[in-house]
């Protein structure tokens, strides 16, 4: 893996870093994802896999929605009462199966 040092620097009320030619040529949109790991940080080029679930509330937001599922069970629905159409436009392609 291709690795290159650069020094972070202010830019108006922003810090920003310069990304070397090689590295930006490399993507193929204007759009990155900056990932914090325990290693560092990682620069990576935003993709079609990169989904609601990264976003840090959305752990908090399931966790929310079983409780509420938990405290109010009357309100689930089977389903099969519930499925229609609409849901699989919205599902197309993806696999719903459960493992």
């Amino acid at each position: 893996m291709e690795s290159t040092e650069k020094k972070i620097f202010k830019h108006g009320g922003s810090w920003a870093v310069d990304l070397p030619m090689q590295f930006a040529k490399q993507l193929d949109n204007q759009s990155v994802v900056i990932e914090n790991s325990p290693k560092g940080l990682l620069i990576r080029p935003k993709n079609a896999l990169d989904t609601m679930e990264q976003d840090p509330l959305f752990r908090q937001f399931v966790r929310a929605l079983g409780i509420h599922a938990m405290k109010h069970p009357e309100k689930l629905h089977d389903v099969e009462e519930v499925w229609d159409e609409e849901w699989d436009d919205l599902l197309e392609g993806v696999d719903i199966e459960a493992e």
